[in-house]
């Protein structure tokens, strides 16, 4: 058990450190990238961060400096067998030791972070459903019903359900697979037909673009690096940009932007009143920046052509793209110490300034997995440790991980090295090395 909770732990330090430092480059890539599509449009941005976001959750979960190996099996070798070498790298290895205390209370407030964040969205969802449940079918006219049906039409996607709700300040769309519009009882008597087709139109686009569901996978992915203020701040711009998708879209259907625009400022005066209480489904004033959707509407966005849109996209994309290797090369892990293994009262040297670096004086070949050697996966598993003042290897672990198995053998075989220790002032010190364990079949 007490070895499980290790494992667990290095798992959730290891996701934690990684994701922190990824989250704050891949943030900063794409928020330049946003500066840099504004001309493109808010597609464009919204990509982006969606892209961010995904990006940020799911690199810290590769192994630690994936994208720095290079190399592969060559496929035209079956015969099975594998020579290992290795040899000691001649660098310090810079680390921090993490206490088993801090390291406990590292992973209980992550896990209570990401806990959190998934009993919110669960809270939130179960408001809405309820929300909808008690909401009556609303009442339509005619003239109203043909005119939900018609927006429906142009946006190419089945009339929703339309009921009225007093729990919200204008009109919302909820519903995963099948749509529904809610809506406050003055909606339909609130203002003229151009404002009311206006939200229609904008509520619509929301409809076709799933956005709903689309909504939901993104709280579900965000939770997991919640407490990052990167995620943030990518929340945010997904949920704004999305906005200002949805009033191109409508405004598209509609024919005009500044009809729209106006359209929009007549219902904020007119629904969103104090009165009306926040709703965690979407809506047409969601995103809390109506006046840059205002202006967005009404100024008058500079001409680009399709050739600099898609040289734009493209230098936004491989921007992205290289924050995001960037981050994945980083080859760094955070272990917790085991008190009972690891020896106390050690101070560790690093070589150079009269210490001189432990010789090698045994090793043992590692061996290869049955599921590598099946894959013909070769390549260099990196293994730091501590060589103590009798020669012994001490809190080994990989630094640069190679996967399928042969991470876990690297170190079963560094384990079983033996050296001669590294020398202070002609007296015997324990010296930080790396070594490299390299995997390769003949």
């Amino acid at each position: 058990m007490h070895e499980l909770l290790l494992i667990v732990s290095a798992g959730v330090l290891h996701y934690l450190a990684h994701s922190a430092v990824t989250l704050a480059v891949i943030g900063a890539v794409a928020w330049l990238g946003d500066r840099w599509l504004r001309r493109v449009g808010p597609q464009a941005q919204h990509r982006m961060w969606v892209g961010a976001l995904l990006a940020g959750v799911m690199l810290p979960l590769l192994p630690s400096g994936m994208l720095s190996r290079f190399g592969s099996a060559d496929a035209g070798l079956a015969s099975g067998t594998a020579t290992v070498t290795s040899h000691a790298i001649v660098t310090a290895v810079d680390r921090w030791t993490l206490s088993p205390l801090l390291c406990s209370a590292l992973v209980m407030l992550y896990l209570l972070t990401v806990l959190f964040g998934v009993t919110r969205l669960l809270w939130r969802c179960w408001r809405t459903a309820a929300m909808a449940r008690r909401s009556p079918k609303f009442p339509l006219d005619a003239a109203d019903r043909m005119r939900v049906e018609g927006t429906a039409r142009r946006f190419g996607i089945v009339p929703p359900e339309v009921r009225c709700s007093h729990e919200t300040r204008g009109p919302v769309m909820v519903g995963v697979k099948r749509a529904m519009l809610l809506a406050p009882k003055v909606f339909f008597a609130a203002g003229n037909a151009e404002d009311i087709a206006a939200a229609l139109a904008h509520e619509c686009a929301h409809i076709a673009r799933r956005d709903f569901a689309k909504n939901l996978v993104y709280e579900v992915v965000a939770a997991m690096v919640a407490y990052h203020p990167a995620c943030w701040l990518m929340r945010r711009r997904i949920a704004e940009t999305r906005e200002l998708v949805c009033d191109d879209m409508a405004a598209g259907a509609l024919g005009g932007r500044p009809d729209y625009a106006a359209s929009l400022l007549r219902l904020a005066t007119t629904l969103a009143g104090p009165g009306w209480r926040a709703t965690p489904a979407i809506g047409v004033f969601d995103g809390d920046i109506l006046e840059e959707r205002i202006m967005r509407l009404t100024m008058d966005m500079p001409k680009v052509s399709r050739m600099q849109r898609v040289a734009m996209v493209a230098l936004a994309s491989c921007a992205l793209l290289g924050g995001a290797a960037t981050a994945a090369a980083l080859s760094f892990d955070v272990m917790p110490q085991d008190s009972a293994a690891a020896p106390t009262q050690m101070k560790v040297y690093k070589i150079g300034d009269g210490v001189t670096p432990p010789v090698l004086t045994h090793s043992v070949d590692a061996e290869f997995t049955q599921k590598a050697k099946l894959a013909k996966h070769e390549g260099v598993s990196v293994v730091s440790c501590v060589v103590d003042s009798d020669g012994m290897p001490q809190r080994v672990h990989t630094i640069r991980k190679l996967g399928m198995g042969l991470d876990e053998k690297a170190i079963e075989a560094v384990r079983q090295y033996r050296f001669k220790p590294g020398m202070l002032n002609g007296k015997p010190v324990a010296v930080a090395i790396t070594i490299e364990v390299n995997f390769h079949i003949y």
